[in-house]
């Protein structure tokens, strides 16, 4: 059987780039044939390259996966889908026998979705739509969204009730977590001011953005501050 020709759609580079390290590495079956990072790159990329297999992520910029399968004609297409939802999320995946992977990646976890996916090529097996609205539905669901922090050495993965607030540092962010952690991401304030749940999130300065479920009280003798559940005070000014 020739290589199953496949594209990779995730917006996270560093992730993207490991998959086709291990898929390369580790999976002579597959082909990868291009990357997208966005819903756009992917309504462009599909049609012209015709893949057989997406690795395609959940969670892409302000759009979905389920966004772009919308759009396109997948059924005779074969989907591997990536997130970073909890294990509550991932019984969907499980009971309707749907490939994923989980982030991070683990190459073991690679190699049984191939497996499973080149096993549905021999026999022919494809995702249904039903399947998929399925899996919309819980995605529509989780409450457990997880944020993606990245720089240079790593990426962690943090739920939106782990963070206490977020702090600008030049073009680069600061996450403050709630069991006294740092962490330090590549992006700035505003591109996470663009990502984060604003049900959840919401810009009270330039340079902070807070987790509304931490905020104790609001201080207004001292100037209009934010107090935190912590004992943080973050001054409140109009972005």
């Amino acid at each position: 059987m020739n290589p199953l020709k496949s594209l990779i759609i995730e917006d996270e580079v560093n992730i993207a780039e490991l998959l086709k390290h291990f898929v390369s590495k580790y999976c002579p079956e597959i082909e990868i044939i291009g990357t997208c990072v966005n819903k756009a790159e992917a309504l462009e990329a599909i049609p012209r390259l015709n893949p057989q297999l997406l690795f395609l992520d959940i969670v892409l910029e302000d759009d979905t996966a389920f966004d772009i399968l919308k759009e396109i004609d997948f059924s005779e297409m074969h989907i591997i889908f990536i997130t970073a939802f909890d294990e509550y999320a991932l019984k969907a995946f499980r009971y309707n026998a749907t490939d994923y992977l989980l982030k991070p990646l683990q190459i073991d976890e690679l190699l049984k979705a191939v497996e499973r996916t080149l096993k549905r090529e021999a026999n022919r097996e494809f995702l249904g739509k039903n399947t998929l609205e399925n899996i919309a539905q819980e995605y529509k669901k989780a409450d457990t969204r997880l944020v993606t922090i990245s720089n240079i050495d790593k990426v962690s993965f943090i739920k939106n009730e782990e963070i206490s607030y977020c702090k600008s540092s030049g073009r680069y962010t600061e996450f403050y977590l709630k069991d006294q952690r740092k962490l330090h991401a590549s992006k700035s304030l505003g591109e996470y001011e663009r990502e984060l749940n604003k049900t959840l999130f919401f810009r009270i300065h330039k340079s902070f953005i807070v987790n509304l479920n931490a905020v104790r009280q609001i201080n207004k003798k001292a100037g209009n501050y934010c107090e935190l559940e912590d004992g943080t005070s973050l001054p409140i000014v109009g972005v």
